[in-house]
């Protein structure tokens, strides 16, 4: 609680800034984890900071597991965190608190990332058999509409191939039926791409729009999905909990799993790279080249 004013005057900082929208909601979350680790070690004021501290907090947080995965955490995951008390460092100078330290810029290299993990046609499969099974606890109507909120996750996080954010900010007038794509706005490094949708899916995410999405009363009117952050990152923990496929389980996987686990399984298809690597919306052929060392790898 001593640290609170302080965490809302630098996302206000951050804002000012003109960052992103994920960054001014993703910073000051990991700034309010790092004030944990403080007060836990007694330290109760901002000048009582200094650079082996921040030091240690970056390897206590190497070696830190997921509440949620049990894994570590991922080499993009922690540096975003480093960036973020960078920036609280240099936050603490502009406002006057010299005798904290500099920013440190410590970053972690890609090696450290952790082997890339895809889910097999069956276990996504799974995941699909699992969402009717959910939510026993409603009356039909509300279990209902809330299954069809966790299948439209399946559908943009793997058929489409949408990243979170993406899939949380996709817009109801983004979904442009009349020709079977998606209008994906502002994704990774602020760029726009069409994602085309097969008709299956097509009927599938247009059967959620317009037969349960009133269903939602939330003050995300403008949005496909109805939720909030927290309500999609728990879409795979509800549906493992139902599924009796005990590989799946142990995989652990994310939502960004089903996104590696549809441009693998492309890749097998026969799609060309290329065309992988605009469906995926990369800037570069060398991201979408993990999927082909990959299943090399495996063969």
């Amino acid at each position: 609680m001593n640290f609170k004013p302080i965490i809302t005057a630098y996302k206000e900082w951050l804002q000012t800034l003109g960052f992103a929208a994920s960054t001014v909601y993703d910073y000051p979350l990991f700034i309010k984890h790092f004030f944990t680790y403080l007060t836990q070690n007694n330290i109760h004021q901002i000048n009582l900071i200094t650079t082996k501290i921040v030091v240690d907090y970056y390897q206590y947080l190497e070696q830190k597991t997921g509440e949620r995965t049990g894994q570590t955490f991922s080499t993009s995951h922690l540096n975003r965190n480093f960036l973020a008390i960078d920036k609280l460092l240099e936050f603490l100078h502009q406002m006057g608190a010299k005798n904290t330290p500099p920013p440190i810029k410590y970053s972690l290299q890609n090696s450290r990332k952790k082997p890339l993990q895809i889910l097999t046609k069956q276990e996504v499969k799974a995941l699909y058999e699992a969402v009717p099974l959910t939510f026993n606890e409603f009356t039909f109507s509300k279990r209902e509409a809330r299954q069809m909120a966790l299948k439209l996750v399946l559908d943009l996080c793997y058929g489409c191939g949408l990243r979170k954010t993406e899939a949380l900010n996709l817009k109801s007038v983004d979904v442009l039926f009349n020709k079977q794509i998606l209008h994906v706005k502002q994704g990774k490094n602020y760029k726009d791409r069409y994602v085309p949708i097969n008709a299956k899916l097509l009927k599938s995410i247009e059967n959620f729009r317009y037969n349960y999405r009133r269903n939602f009363t939330t003050n995300r009117t403008e949005y496909l999905y109805p939720f909030k952050r927290e309500a999609i990152s728990n879409t795979l923990t509800l549906l493992l909990a139902q599924t009796s496929n005990t590989e799946l389980k142990n995989k652990k996987p994310t939502l960004h799993t089903l996104r590696h686990s549809i441009a693998t399984h492309l890749l097998q298809n026969g799609m060309e790279i290329e065309n992988i690597a605009l469906f995926l919306g990369h800037s570069t052929l060398e991201s979408t080249k993990l999927y082909t060392h990959f299943l090399n790898s495996e063969l």
